[in-house]
């Protein structure tokens, strides 16, 4: 089943993310149904005053406000705060003569008299950044970059929207934003909150309900989350045995370079693959075997047998990359794999090669082939494909016609047809060596259950995530894949609950 049937059956898309110009639309759509601009105004201004009140005790507050609808919002919680008792000071540029629409009444109905932006000094506790949003186009400039300087005084800053200065599709600096410490979206997020410096930029994210229209087609792409792949989550039947569940072969590397296939092989068991292979050559099998008490170590000599091997019906997916060097004999396995045609995973060295030998060796690739390059290897395989992460992402997976994995502080899945799918569920302490081997033995292994490419590289990245979440500081590459089960049981429990 493709993500997009299983958005039929779900509240997937509750998970969208809307580019600004897309959230333009629902809000003209909510509009014309008979709901008004100043109605959702309020609606926003008071989803903020309750993120204000839930996080903050009272305190002095600066509220700087910007010309159009982000503006409007900000004079709509400078009246809330100022009703509750709150001290507010509101600093803007545009006068009430200046605003127009809903942002003019907003202004009216708050009769708080402005001051210049000149004038804030960022002596109030809280900022709440209501210049500008996600609807910006241009760069920063004058007072409002300077007050936007000053708010970096402030205790905590609260941005409306997206923090000024970020743009809402790319998540790009359009001059220098001021770090939020909490961003406050309406609807569904947008793309700069996960995307370039908007992922460090934005703090932590509320998205809140303000009850407009919603569409299935609205989403440029879904924010990870269990509900998009949960049910498609393998469960073995009451009479499985272990070949039922999915045999996985892990193309190991030579005897002074065992670690990452270790890891790899590891985590595609721990992932619930009923049987997990490493396939090496006779030099370092003493190590993998050694090493690996429930792994199976087989020893095949040359690329013939190996390709054989991953035709055996005990095997469903296959792991080549981690570890496994570069250069014609590393080719040759590589080719070796591709050609038996499984579902597979292809990191590393194997990307290295892909991208040194180009389009011939890509088109190659299995169908269900899952690529996870990180940056520098992405550029290796699509040195002519730019833009941000996930634009990129979804032009490569067009250009190889299979599921690319973009590795980075925002993970990005693209896949020919699919929905893309960004996923922040993750953890810096996987900035560690080794993370990614378990990342590629992780999703083969779901891949080796029946997961589709695009669903195995979304439960994985989300999976990988929550494992070193639960870790934390001091986490290895090795800890990983201990925690694996603790992640799938707790998804287990929540199903059940539900």
């Amino acid at each position: 089943m493709s993500l997009r049937q299983h958005l039929g059956k779900t509240h997937a898309s509750d998970h969208g993310i809307v580019t600004p110009d897309r959230m333009a639309q629902i809000d003209a759509r909510t509009i014309a149904a008979g709901t008004s601009g100043q109605v959702l105004m309020e609606r926003a201004g008071r989803a903020v005053v309750r993120v204000v009140r839930g996080k903050w005790a009272r305190r002095s507050v600066a509220v700087l406000t910007g010309p159009g609808k982000n503006g409007g919002d900000g004079w709509g919680i400078a009246r809330l705060l100022s009703a509750a008792g709150w001290p507010v000071n509101v600093y803007s540029d545009w006068g009430v003569d200046d605003l127009k629409g809903d942002a003019l009444e907003a202004a009216r109905l708050a009769k708080i008299r402005p001051r210049p932006l000149t004038a804030f000094a960022g002596n109030e506790a809280l900022v709440v950044d209501a210049l500008f949003g996600a609807g910006l186009t241009r760069p920063l400039s004058g007072a409002a970059q300077a007050a936007l300087a000053e708010a970096r005084w402030a205790q905590d800053v609260l941005a409306v929207d997206l923090p000024s200065g970020v743009e809402g599709r790319s998540g790009e600096c359009l001059g220098e934003p001021c770090p939020a410490t909490v961003t406050v979206t309406f609807h569904r997020p947008k793309p700069g909150h996960f995307l370039g410096a908007g992922r460090h930029l934005t703090g932590a994210l509320h998205v809140a309900d303000i009850g407009l229209i919603v569409a299935n087609d609205d989403a440029i792409a879904l924010h990870n989350h269990p509900d998009l792949w949960r049910e498609q989550l393998p469960l073995p039947p009451t009479a499985a045995h272990k070949y039922a569940r999915g045999g996985v072969m892990v193309v190991g590397g030579p005897r002074h370079q065992t670690g990452a296939a270790r890891l790899s092989a590891e985590a595609a068991a721990r992932a619930g693959a009923g049987a997990v292979f490493v396939i090496t050559q006779a030099a370092a099998a003493d190590i993998y075997a050694a090493h690996l008490t429930s792994i199976m170590t087989v020893v095949e000599k040359d690329p013939a047998t190996i390709e054989a091997f991953a035709r055996a019906k005990k095997v469903a997916a296959t792991v080549i990359g981690p570890g496994i060097g570069v250069g014609d004999d590393a080719e040759g396995l590589l080719r070796s794999v591709m050609s038996a045609g499984q579902p597979g995973v292809y990191d590393a060295d194997a990307l290295t090669m892909i991208g040194q030998a180009g389009r011939e060796m890509m088109a190659l690739l299995p169908e269900e082939a899952v690529l996870t390059p990180h940056e520098g290897e992405f550029a290796t395989l699509f040195p002519d494909v730019s833009g941000n992460a996930m634009d990129r992402c979804v032009a490569a997976a067009a250009q190889c016609g299979r599921t690319v994995l973009l590795k980075g502080a925002t993970t990005i899945i693209a896949t020919p047809g699919e929905t893309p799918i960004m996923n922040t569920h993750a953890s810096p302490y996987l900035a560690t060596a080794g993370a990614g081997d378990v990342l590629s033995g992780l999703i083969a292994g779901l891949l080796a259950q029946g997961m589709s490419a695009h669903l195995a590289a979304a439960a994985g990245a989300w999976l990988h995530g929550d494992a070193a979440q639960r870790l934390g500081p001091g986490m290895t590459a090795d800890d990983l894949p201990k925690r694996l089960p603790l992640a799938l049981q707790a998804l287990e429990k929540e199903s059940e609950g539900n």
